[in-house]
């Protein structure tokens, strides 16, 4: 009499953990990409120029965006009082100010990323360096796509 021996439980490996953890990293990704875009608006339509140059890190830089006058961003038309947009929220010129003041005190070496849409006037712009330079911030760069011939245009 031939003796068979007991059948042996195969080894099952349980996916469950690693989908939850696949998922986890994908809503953490996610949301890290979201937030990294919070403060481009996208009213902003960035000027031309041949001369930009590739755009650097722009961690720790404040954003701060510039539209037409009378363009609605939020709800909300910006104005010859309010044509600023910092943080997604439409402000005047003392507005912006204590906005990058506060900033300023969470971060010491803040500087700023300026999107001024190509249609903006000049005035509102010398505005913003203004309260810039009043809330005791002087590095700025300017947002502008590089054109794709060398002699300008598109």
């Amino acid at each position: 009499m031939k003796l068979r021996k007991p059948d042996e439980p195969e080894a099952v490996v349980d996916m469950t953990p690693m989908i939850d953890c696949v998922f986890q990293l994908l809503i953490f990704f996610m949301v890290c990409a979201t937030m990294s875009k919070v403060d481009q608006t996208p009213e902003v339509s960035l000027p031309i120029a041949p001369k930009a140059a590739l755009q650097e890190d722009l961690r720790g830089r404040g954003v701060v965006n510039i539209v037409p006058l009378g363009t609605p961003v939020g709800g909300t038309a910006t104005s010859e009082d309010q044509p600023f947009i910092i943080a997604s929220q439409v402000t005047d010129e003392p507005g912006l100010v204590k906005a990058i003041s506060e900033r300023l005190q969470a971060e010491p070496n803040l500087r700023i990323y300026m999107r001024v849409d190509r249609n903006a006037e000049f005035k509102i712009v010398k505005r913003a360096i203004r309260a810039c330079a009043n809330a005791g911030v002087f590095d700025i760069i300017f947002g502008a796509f590089q054109s794709e011939s060398p002699g300008g245009g598109t």
